[in-house]
C-alpha cells in the first residue's frame, strides 16, 4: 500500500527521515553532497531529486518563519 505523502509527494515516510539525516550528516561544502545525500536515501532518488527536496524544505522554513502558519492547532486537541 502507497502511504498518502508517498502517492502526493513521491517520497517515503522512510526516505524523508533518511533524507534530513543525510543533510545533518554530509557537510553543505561536500563537493558532491546532492549525489552523497541521494545514496544514503537510497536507490530510488537521484542527486536532482534530494537537491529538488532540499529547494522545496527551504521554502517550508521560509514559510514557517514568516509568520504565516497558523499556529492555531486547538481544533487537533477537541474531543471526537
Amino acid at each position: 500500500m502507497v502511504e498518502l505523502g508517498e502517492a502526493a509527494y513521491g517520497w517515503s515516510w522512510e526516505e524523508n527521515k533518511l533524507f534530513e539525516v543525510a543533510l545533518a550528516a554530509v557537510d553543505h561544502k561536500h563537493p558532491h553532497r546532492w549525489e552523497a545525500v541521494a545514496a544514503v536515501v537510497g536507490g530510488r532518488k537521484t542527486a536532482e531529486d534530494v537537491h529538488r527536496q532540499y529547494q522545496i524544505l527551504l521554502q517550508d522554513l521560509q514559510w514557517i518563519e514568516s509568520g504565516s502558519l497558523d499556529h492555531n492547532l486547538n481544533h487537533y486537541n477537541t474531543p471526537m
